[in-house]
Protein backbone atom coordinates (compact mmCIF):
# COMPACT_ATOMS: atom_id res chain seq x y z
CA UNK A 1 0.00 0.00 0.00
CA UNK A 2 1.60 3.29 -1.07
CA UNK A 3 1.98 5.82 1.75
CA UNK A 4 1.52 9.41 0.82
CA UNK A 5 4.29 12.00 2.42
CA UNK A 6 3.66 13.80 4.96
CA UNK A 7 3.61 18.02 4.77
CA UNK A 8 6.41 19.76 5.49
CA UNK A 9 6.45 21.46 9.14
CA UNK A 10 8.59 24.39 10.73
CA UNK A 11 10.21 23.39 13.28
CA UNK A 12 9.84 25.83 16.48
CA UNK A 13 12.73 27.93 15.66
CA UNK A 14 11.98 28.74 11.73
CA UNK A 15 8.54 29.39 13.26
CA UNK A 16 10.06 32.41 15.18
CA UNK A 17 12.69 33.47 12.31
CA UNK A 18 9.33 33.77 9.87
CA UNK A 19 7.86 36.13 12.22
CA UNK A 20 11.14 37.99 12.41
CA UNK A 21 10.97 38.23 8.94
CA UNK A 22 9.07 41.38 9.54
CA UNK A 23 11.14 43.53 11.10
CA UNK A 24 14.20 42.40 8.71
CA UNK A 25 12.02 43.28 5.47
CA UNK A 26 11.34 46.87 7.70
CA UNK A 27 14.80 46.98 8.25
CA UNK A 28 16.69 46.55 5.46
CA UNK A 29 13.66 48.52 2.68
CA UNK A 30 16.66 48.49 -0.48
CA UNK A 31 17.09 44.90 -0.30
CA UNK A 32 15.15 42.42 -1.88
CA UNK A 33 13.96 38.76 -0.26
CA UNK A 34 16.94 36.70 -1.34
CA UNK A 35 19.78 39.23 0.04
CA UNK A 36 17.48 40.86 3.12
CA UNK A 37 17.67 36.43 4.16
CA UNK A 38 21.39 35.92 3.29
CA UNK A 39 22.07 38.81 5.69
CA UNK A 40 20.23 37.89 8.07
CA UNK A 41 20.05 34.20 7.90
CA UNK A 42 23.63 33.36 6.72
CA UNK A 43 24.84 32.37 2.91
CA UNK A 44 22.70 29.10 2.88
CA UNK A 45 19.59 30.29 4.46
CA UNK A 46 16.92 27.80 3.00
CA UNK A 47 18.43 24.46 2.16
CA UNK A 48 16.77 22.23 -0.49
CA UNK A 49 14.40 19.91 1.11
CA UNK A 50 10.81 19.86 2.08
CA UNK A 51 10.98 21.58 5.48
CA UNK A 52 13.54 24.03 3.62
CA UNK A 53 11.21 25.31 0.50
CA UNK A 54 8.00 25.70 3.27
CA UNK A 55 10.63 27.93 5.30
CA UNK A 56 11.57 29.76 2.31
CA UNK A 57 7.61 30.02 0.98
CA UNK A 58 6.71 31.31 4.91
CA UNK A 59 9.18 34.29 5.16
CA UNK A 60 8.82 35.16 1.63
CA UNK A 61 4.70 35.61 2.56
CA UNK A 62 5.74 37.05 5.50
CA UNK A 63 8.59 39.76 3.75
CA UNK A 64 5.71 40.75 0.67
CA UNK A 65 3.41 41.23 3.36
CA UNK A 66 5.21 43.51 4.76
CA UNK A 67 6.50 45.42 1.51
CA UNK A 68 2.72 45.74 0.00
CA UNK A 69 1.80 47.15 3.96
CA UNK A 70 5.06 49.90 3.47
CA UNK A 71 3.57 50.52 -0.06
CA UNK A 72 0.37 51.64 0.45
CA UNK A 73 1.65 53.62 3.83
CA UNK A 74 3.92 55.17 1.61
CA UNK A 75 1.23 56.64 -0.97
Amino acid sequence: MPTTPKPARLTFEQTEIVGQFNDYAWDNPKLGFEAVAKKELGPNPFPKTPNGRKFKAECKKTFDLERGQTAKVAI
